[in-house]
């Protein structure tokens, strides 16, 4: 795993959920899913240390009310 809110280009994945750094946000996407067995308690662990991670680094902080998230620029397909 990364150190959440570190820079903006680690990635990990706990199987096929997706977890993305970023300074001003973490995104997650994908699917995930825990089962009730052993197999699916070592899953739910594995993202509650990241989410608990992710809690710590955000109270560590002074946060503004709202992060401004600039509009994406739509970028030509090269590949049309």
């Amino acid at each position: 795993m990364f150190k959440p809110f570190e820079n903006d280009k680690d990635a990990s994945a706990i199987y096929d959920l997706t977890l993305e750094n970023g300074t001003d946000r973490i995104n997650m996407y994908g699917n995930l899913q825990i089962t009730k067995d052993e197999a699916g308690l070592k899953t739910a662990k594995a993202l509650q240390a990241f989410v608990n991670e992710m809690v710590s680094a955000l109270e560590k902080k002074q946060l503004p009310e709202k992060v401004e998230i600039a509009d994406q620029k739509e970028v030509e397909n090269p590949f049309l």
